[in-house]
């Protein structure tokens, strides 16, 4: 999914940094909002939907910690990065009202196991809001899409083990494992060496598509 950063910024220092709701705000819209990357080269179009011209910056950043919530990403920039094995083109972009653009996601090699980046896309210009005493705050948006960099032979694999607390998961293989139609449980992403402890000992549902019933009632393991 795609959602904005808000940056605040005062006397030029970054103060701040809150995630807001997609909805929010709608000048710029990005598609597709998740991004896959199998093979050396892909697109992610952007698209000025406000009612003046916008003047984008683009980055891409490395995601540490996939599956948390947005406002707990750690994220590194690839241009700190030695030898990225991804990098996004142009770096800058015009866009007048509802013109559309496209960036090239371009690969250098695939990864041992999935990489996750978020690409973001920063209009070059603040907003003002007010704040304590009547002091005027600049607020900058960027809006963040996902990417996925798959690895040339995707191997899902996963195991499980019971614990008192629950059923524990494991990714073993080296891409993202998808937990859909869940019960009891809200659905998730488990990415490669990730574990989650559930919580419950009894699960149906989807993992990448494939039905799935776990049970673990009876044992545990000490």
């Amino acid at each position: 999914m795609a959602y904005p950063l808000t940056f605040i910024v005062h006397s030029g220092m970054a103060l701040a940094c809150l995630a807001l709701p997609f909805q929010a705000i709608s000048a710029i819209d990005m598609r597709p909002h998740i991004a896959v990357i199998d093979n050396s080269e892909s697109y992610v179009e952007i698209i000025n939907t406000g009612e003046q011209t916008e003047y984008v910056a683009i980055a891409l950043y490395r995601l540490n910690n996939p599956g948390v919530p947005p406002d707990q990403e750690s994220l590194t920039p690839l241009g700190i990065t030695v030898q990225p094995l991804l990098f996004a083109a142009p770096m800058k972009l015009a866009l007048g009202v509802n013109q559309r653009s496209r960036i090239a996601l371009k690969a250098r090699g695939a990864p041992e196991q999935e990489q996750v980046y978020r690409l973001s896309v920063m209009p070059q210009r603040n907003l003002t809001a007010s704040g304590e005493k009547g002091a005027v705050i600049g607020v900058q948006i960027a809006y963040m899409g996902l990417v996925r960099h798959l690895p040339k032979k995707p191997a899902p694999q996963w195991h499980h083990s019971c614990e008192i607390e629950g059923i524990l998961l494991y990714n073993k293989g080296n891409i993202r494992l998808s937990w859909r139609n869940l019960q009891v449980i809200d659905d998730f992403n488990l990415y490669p060496n990730q574990q989650r402890q559930l919580g419950v000992h009894k699960i149906t549902g989807n993992v990448e598509g494939a039905p799935v019933n776990l049970s673990c009632q009876r044992s545990f393991r000490e």
